[in-house]
């Protein structure tokens, strides 16, 4: 099932695999090589990565992830709270209250980065919600401007 989903080109390098084990070991073998390019083209990824304003913070935790997988798998580990900073570094300037509000409340400057993962996906929800209630006021202000009675200046009436 796994081959079928695979480009044609892919699925010709590995036409001989008959085992699970051993299809995700030669794609493994030939995808995540452990070369200085590919080293250098994952570090370049995760520091150039930034999320656009507006953007989904899930959406950038999810890739932010994704790069630092592709990174364990050719043996670069950063601590926890390296990972953490990454992360922080990474998001916009709207976003720039809270990462100093996260950076100065840790206890003894240690961050991890499950804690900071959860409390930026608090805050998305948080925002959003605060951006549809904020949005659902401001429609209902609309609908009742102009039902009052209107006096110009210097008009006698």
């Amino acid at each position: 099932m796994i081959k079928l989903t695979l480009a044609k080109n892919v699925a010709f390098n590995i036409v001989n695999e008959k085992a699970i084990a051993g299809l995700m070991k030669a794609l493994s073998d030939t995808y995540e090589k452990s070369s200085a390019t590919n080293k250098v083209y994952l570090m370049r990824r995760l520091f150039n990565l930034k999320m656009g304003e507006g953007n989904s913070i899930t959406d950038h935790i999810n890739e932010f992830n994704t790069i630092l997988a592709q990174l364990e798998s050719v043996q670069i580990k950063f601590e926890d709270d390296v990972k953490a900073l990454i992360l922080l570094t990474s998001l916009p300037d709207s976003w720039a209250a809270t990462v100093t509000v996260v950076s100065s409340s840790t206890r003894e400057n240690t961050l991890n980065l499950n804690d900071i993962r959860d409390l930026l996906l608090s805050k998305d929800v948080r925002k959003r919600d605060l951006g549809e209630s904020s949005s659902h006021v401001s429609n209902s202000t609309l609908n009742t401007k102009g039902r009052g009675r209107i006096t110009q200046k210097g008009q006698n009436g």
